[in-house]
């Protein structure tokens, strides 16, 4: 049994671990710390197997498990921050693009995770959960265990803040 435990989970690591990991690192402030916290996901979904029902997909359970230890650091380090994404600043897919113009669109895309950090984390979340890993709303329920519609509001309501901030930072303008 326990070799097909770890299958099972070595399985779910080559499915969902760089999605789970870019969650994490979004939160969490810290690459290192989100390479750690990946992990720890894994392993902490290895020794809880028996606990999982399939009431909902593995994807969802694992992010579970990832948002509340990511939650956890949060909690003991009382610090936020909203990291870059990986893709977005490690890599960029047109080799023709000027040095200008990558300079001028990662300027633009750190001040708009500067924006999205100053949210409250239970806007930065679903943010964080519905527009970068492109989650629908009744998944990110499952995860934050709340209801769909309180998750609906939670994104209405951090869009506001966040255009808001955005607005107050030069980024949108006011006629958009």
């Amino acid at each position: 049994m326990e070799d097909r435990s770890w299958e099972k989970v070595d399985d779910w690591m080559r499915l969902y671990g760089d999605r789970i990991m870019r969650a994490v690192y979004l939160i969490v402030d810290d690459y290192h710390l989100a390479e750690e916290i990946t992990q720890e996901v894994f392993v902490k979904s290895y020794h809880s197997l028996q606990n999982f029902r399939g009431e909902a997909s593995p994807y969802t359970w694992l992010y579970r498990i990832a948002i509340n230890l990511s939650r956890d650091y949060l909690k003991r380090k009382s610090k936020v921050k909203f990291l870059p994404l990986l893709a977005e600043e490690q890599h960029s897919d047109n080799l023709a693009e000027s040095l200008e113009d990558k300079i001028a669109r990662l300027t633009t895309g750190k001040r708009i995770r500067d924006c999205i950090n100053k949210l409250p984390l239970i806007y930065r979340e679903v943010i964080i959960l519905y527009y970068f890993e492109d989650m629908k709303l009744s998944n990110i329920a499952q995860i934050l265990k709340q209801s769909e519609g309180t998750i609906k509001s939670k994104l209405s309501r951090g869009r506001e803040f966040l255009e808001n901030t955005m607005r107050k930072e030069g980024l949108v303008n006011e006629e958009e």
